[in-house]
């Protein structure tokens, strides 16, 4: 006679199939080039600058100053009517370093984007670490992928100003890579009417990863015991 048992009497599976399995998420990986400002020294003032008056800053920097190597950083600003002019940003002391005024209305865009190598489908986690400063503005990170002659965001995340010590100062988000090649900008925008500038640390991009593990119970021994999934008339042996 066939044995149809599921699970002997002492806990044992006799069948496949029963173990119970918990999901694990981790973010591992480095998929970001030069994104600790204290490695990056000084180098940052010297990479490729755009100025821009365009109707939208930071799509028109993509486009026309485009980031052709992967893993470079390439820096925009705004120049002029109809906005503020300030500096494009910089890196020193182990900081990325952004500009910002508001006169007469008119706003200022002060940014960094940087072509990725990514596996498309893949979900991402980007990580921010700010550092205290008593200016206000907002830091956006946003994501792009080409579209046609144009470039089309894909995710957007902002961070406020001013940080204090009692402030939260790692900021993440997530994005799914649409391309193998999506790219990735920070741009810093204020409201104040006098020059300020805010500062980060550092900026990261790590690939999201699941695991299936088995799922164990402690008894009153202290022993640990797979856990295992009970079913629809399921037999226990005396076994």
């Amino acid at each position: 006679m066939k044995d149809n048992k599921q699970i002997s009497g002492r806990g044992i599976a006799q069948q496949s199939g029963l173990d119970v399995f918990s999901s694990i998420t981790t973010y591992n990986g480095e998929y970001l080039n030069f994104g600790d400002a204290s490695a990056y020294i000084s180098q940052l003032g010297s990479d490729t600058d755009y100025a821009t008056t365009a109707a939208d800053p930071h799509t028109d920097a993509l486009i026309n100053s485009p980031a052709s190597d992967i893993g470079r950083w390439y820096r925009y600003h705004t120049s002029g009517a109809p906005y503020t002019s300030v500096l494009a940003p910089t890196s020193s002391g182990g900081y990325f370093i952004f500009f910002g005024q508001k006169t007469g209305g008119l706003q200022s865009y002060s940014g960094i984007y940087q072509k990725l190598s990514l596996i498309a489908g893949n979900e991402y986690e980007v990580e921010i670490k700010t550092a205290i400063s008593l200016d206000s503005g907002s830091i956006y990170i946003d994501t792009y992928i080409p579209n046609g002659g144009f470039y089309a965001q894909t995710s957007s995340k902002r961070v406020d100003y001013p940080v204090s010590n009692t402030s939260t100062n790692i900021t993440t988000s997530t994005f799914t890579a649409e391309t193998a090649n999506d790219i990735i900008q920070i741009y810093f925008t204020t409201n104040d009417t006098s020059s300020v500038s805010v500062a980060i640390t550092s900026i990261s991009i790590k690939e999201k990863q699941e695991y299936l593990v088995p799922v164990y119970a402690t008894d009153k021994f202290g022993n640990d015991h797979k856990v295992l999934r009970k079913t629809l008339n399921q037999t226990i042996s005396d076994d």
